[in-house]
């Protein structure tokens, strides 16, 4: 089977490897249908986010058909459409016994895509805990996104307003941006959207919730969503990792600000305003202890509409199209905005189809 391999930064290509099979009783070996592009790939395969061990191969928001099981499994069968939690946790250290399953201290070797061979991949093995039969009526596409959402309900249970009328801000219409917004407003939030570049805000301003608003700027923003062009700042969910020092000062007292981004920059704020406006800097990576379970309801219910937010699906051969819709040039070896309409890529080992 085809795999793409992870050599060092800018260095990746497909690779033939040995199908997977089912080895240990509890195993599950997916064909995978559908693995999304995270933006922790793009930081992966350019050299900012270097976590990944070299040899790994990459991709781990994937959904599929299981191809072959243990003899101990009895929760799934063969033919069952699946979606994966890439993420195991050993249950067991100080992280996972005090709820932080997303800093398990055993996790190295076991993170898809990082340490251990994800699934932009044609199979990938795991075990029957971390698999979740899709029913019927949800799309593969839709349960391909569960990972990314659980890492949004991740954050977003971390986020305590004030109150529901909080002035709520979400800068970054990506996917996670995207999410973020729909889940936030089921909290009963109004968060409004910001993105700098027209392409991708054309896109998501067809993909919000009902009641919010997507903008090029915070004083667009603030001037024609609250008609205040000093309105107050109570809630900052910043998917750009860039912003604090500027917003920092801005925020109202009370008021959180949250980085999910994964690109390094260093920040200086003033501590006195920090306990003077009883303000919260916060940051969120990861799934915890059931989050990926309410993803897969949210999607599998239809609460949040993830398939809308594909905008593109691509062949396996084809991962340096799908990486440079996102602003990942691999050939050129540059990583900046995205320049199209984009939003989640999917890429597809089986090709696809449904």
């Amino acid at each position: 089977m085809k795999a793409l391999k992870y050599r060092g930064p800018w260095d990746v290509e497909l690779s033939e490897v040995p199908d997977l099979h089912a080895t240990g009783d509890d195993d599950v070996v997916v064909d995978i249908s559908y693995c999304g592009v995270c933006g922790t790939d793009l930081g992966i395969v350019s050299g900012s986010y270097p976590v990944a061990v070299p040899g790994v191969t990459l991709g781990h928001e994937a959904s599929g058909v299981i191809a072959e099981i243990g003899p101990a499994v009895t929760s799934i069968a063969v033919g069952d459409r699946v979606v994966i939690n890439p993420t195991p946790y050993c249950g067991r250290c100080r992280m996972c016994r005090t709820q932080r399953i997303n800093h398990c201290v055993g996790k190295h070797g076991t993170e898809s895509g990082v340490s251990y061979d994800g699934a932009y991949a044609g199979r990938y093995r795991t075990t029957s805990a971390f698999v979740h039969r899709v029913p019927d009526d949800v799309s593969l596409r839709a349960a391909a996104l569960t990972e990314p959402l659980s890492c949004v309900v991740a954050g977003a249970r971390k986020l305590q307003p004030p109150s529901l009328s909080a002035y709520t801000y979400v800068f970054g219409a990506g996917p996670l941006g995207l999410l973020y917004t729909w889940v936030l407003s089921l909290k009963g939030l109004t968060p409004v959207l910001i993105e700098h570049s027209a392409a991708r805000l054309e896109f998501a301003r067809d993909r919000l919730p009902d009641g919010t608003a997507a903008y090029a700027s915070l004083e667009e923003a603030r001037s024609k969503y609250f008609n205040d062009p000093a309105a107050p700042i109570d809630i900052v969910v910043d998917t750009t990792s860039a912003l604090l020092e500027d917003l920092f000062p801005q925020m109202a007292p009370g008021g959180t600000y949250m980085s999910i981004g994964l690109k390094e920059k260093v920040a200086s704020i003033d501590t006195m305003l920090l306990a003077d406006r009883s303000l919260s800097v916060i940051g969120s990576i990861d799934s915890l202890h059931g989050s990926f379970d309410e993803a897969f309801h949210l999607i599998t219910t239809g609460r949040v509409p993830a398939e809308r937010l594909v905008s593109h699906v691509v062949p396996l051969d084809e991962f340096r199209t799908g990486f440079a819709a996102l602003g990942c040039d691999v050939g050129a070896r540059r990583f900046g905005p995205a320049e199209q309409a984009s939003c989640k890529v999917l890429i597809a080992p089986g090709g696809g189809g449904e």
